[in-house]
């Protein structure tokens, strides 16, 4: 076992996450449109998010062209928001009482969204099978899907708009709640465009707890004695665990393991630039890229010192793999 101070690594397993575009000023119809474009994707919450918005800026202007369509919108939106709630309840209805019988994928609702997906992905559990994903399929919280190998999917929360989640390559995940996701196996890419996001993490060994008050990106990956390993892309992240907390920043490595965090280590973003799957497998770029871009560059103009070598695998409850390749 070797420790270094900094180490510039190549990270084996790959998790990220992305951050929002630079604000600018939009006009009431490209709001207004945006809104109908997601009340079609069935992610209501975020159509109502953005269709309150284009109203907010009518409010005063009884005579804009668009202020009936916005009102007629919203209507529609709240009704249909009432109608997928329903559904979801009645779903959860059937959990608590631990009915065994599937039900028709026609009932299951769009909690999540498949934004992209490449090779084969499954959906098991609560609904009937979904061997093989496609884009705009729903996937409903209770799910658990596989990745199967040289395959990804990336899908986008209806309930909490702007957050996203991205897995590669032999990988299974459960959508546990709103709040909480389960990680079995495989790299996963988190990320959200919106602020103040709480969720939490667990895999077999390891539970955390996760808190950005603004927008952010990461990597996760299940270690082989069922911690997790993170790395920090954009934003500021806590992480909780056991009752104690933990910051990452851009670039930062950290082990969660069964009884603590590790300590931290740097990474090169760069080099997770040119070979993460994560971020480069997708046929559409992680829309945080250019701000990704952004960060390598700031750390390798701040780095002094840097190590060829490799973080790994934890396969005890203390030590992590390290390896220093000669120069």
């Amino acid at each position: 076992m070797v420790n270094f101070p900094k180490l510039t690594q190549i990270f084996s397993i790959w998790v990220l996450v992305s951050l929002p575009s630079t604000a600018f000023c939009e006009t009431v119809e490209e709001i207004f449109n945006r809104g109908i474009e997601l009340q079609m994707k069935r992610e209501y919450d975020g159509a109502l998010w953005e269709l309150n918005k284009a109203m907010g800026m009518v409010k005063n202007n009884y005579n804009h062209p668009l202020r009936k369509k916005i009102e007629d919108a919203l209507r529609v939106t709240k009704g249909k928001m009432v109608v997928s709630k329903y559904a979801s309840r009645k779903r959860n209805s059937r959990l608590t009482e631990g009915v065994d019988e599937l039900d028709t994928i026609e009932n299951e609702p769009f909690d999540f969204l498949i934004q992209q997906v490449f090779g084969k992905s499954l959906a098991r559990k609560v609904w009937e099978n979904r061997d093989e994903l496609k884009t705009e399929d729903p996937v409903g919280l209770g799910r658990t899907v596989t990745v199967l190998p040289d395959a990804g999917v990336e899908i986008s929360a209806n309930f909490t708009p702007g957050f996203s989640l991205r897995s590669v390559q032999a990988a299974s995940f459960s959508l546990v709640s709103e709040s909480e996701i389960s990680l079995h196996s495989g790299s996963y890419c988190l990320y959200s465009t919106h602020s103040n996001l709480k969720i939490k993490i667990s895999s077999t060994l390891a539970d955390v707890e996760l808190l950005s008050e603004q927008p952010f990106a990461m990597m996760v990956g299940v270690t082989t004695n069922g911690g997790m390993k993170v790395i920090g892309l954009l934003g500021r992240i806590q992480l909780t665990m056991d009752g104690e907390t933990k910051e990452i920043l851009p670039g930062n490595l950290v082990f969660c393991l069964p009884n603590d965090f590790s300590r931290k280590m740097d990474v090169e973003l760069n080099t997770m630039l040119m070979t993460s799957k994560l971020l480069n497998s997708f046929k559409k770029p992680v829309v945080f890229h250019k701000k990704l871009n952004q960060q390598a560059l700031l750390q390798a103009l701040r780095t002094k010192n840097r190590y060829r070598s490799t973080v790994g695998d934890v396969r005890g409850n203390k030590n992590f793999e390290v390896t220093v390749f000669p120069e």
